[in-house]
């Protein structure tokens, strides 16, 4: 039985020692390895005697790809706050991509996502991903700070149904009302006054039209009564279309009302730039600082402007404090949802997206200095191996399990009572529900996933 860091090997060994020799993969001096405090990643702990010692997922992981490589290494702790890296005002590379770059340093123990920017200047040892990371702004949910009117406020009674249906309809009420004025007028010529008097003729006129089939689309009726058989099948036809279009609007108003939303302060990085005492927190070296510099957005510029002077910025160091301070009120953070609940649990639960839609998962690598190929290569193998022999999901569950799953996605589904039953969402968020048209009794089914449940009959 074999041992890696507290993990054990029971039966053959899952994996041999690979065709390159030490001395093909490095040179006489030790490799130098750099990490920074980035728990659960990496954890450095300083002693009394000055001395210090590091922990974590990647620490461990790293050891094993040394014993099975047989590499020496000296393992090196940088500031926390050189971060992940990214250029500065003068193109600068900081962080732990300025020290692979500029040959401090020959592998970080680290996860970077593979931008092309920092692909360009270092490899990522990208066989096998390390981690999975979800970056976009959160704020703290709470009431809208400056409710005021606006466009889009008015229109959400148009929201129930699409623009072009509203645009159909509009189109359908100008057909029924000119097919209205014409039935009443030719209809009656030809049939005599005594089908379609002078009086109804003359005050169904094109604007009275228009009313006339409006108030019945929309179940009310009007002071003239078209009496001739075309008009009457106009007025026939308005008043199906008005008990079509009131139910289609009424069904979806339903599950409008039925979701429920998430109260955010702000909604847009406008809103944020409009409010000077609000603080912008993010890590050091993140990545998207990069592409804000170069943005031709100015509020994205902007917010490079603020990573930069350090005004109206709060760094996150991966502390419990920093991470405390990152989920108060009138904070705007660009971080991880996963790097705030390990360090908070479900205190980071107050926090919501800025952003309706989230962006997708990114894959995420250690990274070397270039011109080591061979060195990549055998790390990729080490990797690939212990990604099949299921090593790579045991030190993942050892390490990163904390926190995740902590918060459930935010919004949910009201209860809602149809006919003395109660319709309530199941422990995990459901986002449909059906009635029979027929008996009006609820459907149970899933949706989205989960269980909706009839319940207080």
């Amino acid at each position: 039985m074999s041992s890696a860091g507290a993990l054990r090997q029971a039966g053959l060994p899952w994996s041999s020692k690979l065709p390159e020799t030490p001395e093909n993969l490095t040179s006489q001096d030790p490799l130098r390895v750099v990490a920074f405090d980035d728990p659960p990643y990496v954890s450095v702990h300083h002693r009394p005697d000055g001395s210090v010692s590091f922990s974590g997922y990647l620490f461990q992981l790293w050891q094993i790809i040394a014993d099975e490589l047989d590499l020496s290494y000296q393992l090196v702790a940088i500031p926390q706050d050189s971060g992940y890296g990214s250029m500065d005002e003068n193109g600068t590379w900081t962080g732990m991509v300025g020290e692979l770059t500029y040959g401090r340093a020959d592998l970080a123990l680290t996860w970077l996502n593979g931008r092309p920017d920092r692909a360009s200047v270092v490899d990522l040892i990208d066989a096998v991903p390390v981690e999975r990371e979800r970056y976009t702004f959160y704020l703290r949910q709470g009431a809208r700070l400056v409710p005021k009117v606006t466009p889009t406020m008015l229109s959400s009674i148009f929201r129930p149904l699409h623009l072009h249906v509203w645009l159909l309809l509009l189109a359908a009420l100008l057909v029924l009302a000119a097919a209205l004025r014409l039935s009443s007028r030719y209809d009656g010529e030809s049939s005599g006054p005594t089908v379609e008097d002078r009086r109804a003729r003359e005050h169904l006129g094109w604007g009275s039209c228009l009313f006339s089939v409006f108030m019945s689309m929309v179940g009310q009726g009007w002071s003239v009564t078209p009496r001739s058989n075309s008009g009457r099948v106009v007025t026939s036809v308005t008043w199906m279309l008005g008990m079509l279009i009131n139910i289609s609007y009424t069904a979806n108003l339903i599950s409008h009302l039925a979701v429920t939303t998430v109260d955010r302060p702000i909604s847009s990085l406008q809103e944020f730039a409009e409010q000077p005492d609000w603080l912008l927190a993010v890590e050091a070296g993140t990545g998207i600082i990069n592409d804000w510099k170069s943005s031709d957005s100015a509020l994205e510029q902007g917010l490079f402007r603020r990573v930069i002077s350090g005004e109206g910025l709060l760094r996150l160091d991966g502390t419990r404090e920093s991470a405390s301070r990152a989920i108060q009120p009138r904070v705007l953070a660009y971080i991880d949802l996963h790097r705030l609940t390990y360090a908070l649990g479900s205190e980071a639960c107050a926090v919501v997206p800025l952003l309706d839609r989230m962006p997708s998962y990114r894959s995420t690598y250690l990274a070397m200095a270039k011109g080591r190929p061979r060195l990549k290569r055998a790390i990729n193998r080490v990797m690939l191996r212990m990604d099949q022999s299921g090593t790579l999901d045991r030190l993942k569950s050892m390490w990163l399990r904390a926190g995740r799953g902590t918060c459930q996605p935010s919004g949910g589904v009201k209860a809602l009572a149809f006919a003395g039953a109660t319709i309530r969402p199941g422990s995990v968020q459901a986002d449909q529900f059906q009635l029979s048209l027929a008996t009006g009794e609820p459907i149970i089914g899933r949706a989205g996933g989960s269980d909706v449940t009839a319940v207080e009959r």
